[in-house]
């Protein structure tokens, strides 16, 4: 009976023990804040020892899967500006991150995710967008809503806002702006390119609100003509939506919800987005009128990652980075 006791006292204590070093193995917000930090710090020195990675580690660039120590490591060299944008989730240990960055003494948009397994880094997930793909004068800084903290009152609970970040992408491939909870004033913005929402005084050099759909010089004309036809699509998140205006989409495979920030009200999603170039006109609804216009054309995947800023239960803001690669290209991560 007594050897009883002292046995099932050792496992209480070790219970115990074990308990708590797991505990002291997670981080609190701040600490997947600081992380990060540190992680760009040491991608900036090319040292990656300067932070604890797992023995167990993937890591990927713009989907492709190499060893730490190469890709950005190597050409990083100054970083981050004023623009950085951090979501932190202790509940699921990973911490992911907006900044502007230089490589090779040019600016580039960095998107950053981190996962954290006993304390230390055991996946790493970068897209690096290049200086000729992004609107910089919007990232000079970022909007006052992605760096806020949400009031207690106008908190959602973080199961809605995992089904909210989701919807988003029901709303694009179902052509249905109702689909998702869009605020009025909801903006959103990929590359620091604004596609919708905003207003002249986003704008100070001009008297309207203009949209970054015109395609580059050379462009195929109907193109020129889908890119002014845009233009006429209602400038809301919901509205544009269920204009059509994103009907081009063949399919959003890969939806991964995996940072949810309470504390800054952010959902933060990647997907792979398909674009097939089987459709070859559009249905653009313009009021009461529908106009027939021709569709994006070109095979090509665009994994992005999203940045979404939900209060009261509705999406506020939306910051997007895309890459354009290879028709299939796989995310490395499903």
């Amino acid at each position: 009976m007594i050897m009883k006791k002292v046995c099932m006292t050792l496992v209480i204590f070790l219970l115990s023990t074990t308990s708590f070093a797991y505990q002291c193995q997670t981080r609190d917000r701040q600490g997947l804040v600081n992380l990060m930090k540190d992680y760009l710090a040491a991608l900036v020195s090319h040292d990656p020892s300067a932070v604890p990675f797992d023995r167990y580690l993937k890591y990927t660039e713009n989907t492709a899967e190499i060893p730490i120590g190469y890709g950005l490591w190597e050409t990083a060299s100054g970083g981050p500006s004023e623009f950085q944008v951090y979501a932190a989730d202790p509940v699921n240990q990973q911490v992911a991150g907006l900044f502007m960055m230089k490589e090779n003494n040019e600016d580039i948009l960095l998107g950053v995710r981190l996962a954290v397994r006993r304390g230390k880094i055991s996946e790493v997930e970068h897209h690096v967008v290049k200086r000729d793909e992004i609107s910089i004068h919007n990232l000079q800084k970022p909007r006052p809503g992605l760096v806020e903290d949400i009031a207690p009152e106008d908190r959602t609970p973080r199961e809605q806002m995992l089904d909210i970040g989701l919807s988003y992408y029901d709303a694009l491939t179902g052509e249905d702006g109702t689909l998702a909870p869009f605020a009025r004033e909801c903006q959103r913005r990929e590359n620091g390119g604004i596609s919708v929402g905003g207003t002249k005084e986003d704008f100070p050099e001009t008297k309207e609100a203009p949209r970054d759909f015109a395609p580059p010089e050379g462009v195929d004309p109907e193109m020129m003509k889908l890119a002014r036809a845009l233009t006429l699509a209602p400038n809301t998140c919901e509205g544009q939506i269920t204009a059509g205006v994103w009907g081009y989409i063949s399919e959003i495979r890969n939806r991964r919800l995996l940072v949810i920030d309470e504390q800054k009200g952010l959902a933060v999603g990647f997907s792979n987005l398909y674009h097939d170039s089987k459709l070859k006109t559009m249905k653009l609804k313009v009021g009461l009128e529908e106009m027939s216009v021709p569709a994006w054309q070109g095979n090509f995947n665009m994994p992005a990652i999203h940045f979404f800023k939900i209060k009261k239960g509705k999406i506020y803001d939306i910051e997007a980075t895309g890459l354009v690669l290879p028709y299939g290209t796989k995310t490395g991560w499903e």
